[in-house]
């Protein structure tokens, strides 16, 4: 970051520069799995999402970005998706994988960040 904030993208940019490093802050945030966070508790999707489902939303292909524990990209392959999961976070990425091989769902995941992701 140049100093300069001339658009939103520069606050986004300045604010994950500054306040601190985003992988490693993911990193710690998914270390320990017994956390009180509601969605580390629940394997199922989020409510919101069934919902489209069952309104009749079909996807072909899903690229889920921030997939965390996997609950939605496993949610989305179960109903027909191809789904590629990515996470910045190694030990999100592992639990996914480990809830995905637990399903039987296949998924494509990759542990990268948005911006160093090759289409």
């Amino acid at each position: 970051m140049g100093g300069s904030i001339l658009n939103y993208e520069d606050l986004l940019e300045m604010l994950d520069d500054e306040l601190r490093e985003p992988k490693q802050f993911w990193e710690d945030f998914y270390a320990d799995r017994t956390k009180n966070i509601p969605f580390f508790k629940v394997k199922g999707p989020d409510e919101n999402l069934v919902e489209y489902f069952s309104k009749g939303l079909s996807l072909k292909r899903v690229l889920e970005l921030g997939a965390g524990p996997g609950r939605n990209s496993i949610y989305m392959a179960k109903q027909g998706s191809n789904v590629s999961a990515l996470d910045l976070s190694d030990k999100a990425i592992e639990w996914a994988k480990e809830r995905a091989d637990e399903e039987g769902v296949n998924l494509d995941f990759h542990c990268v960040s948005l911006f160093d992701f090759e289409f």
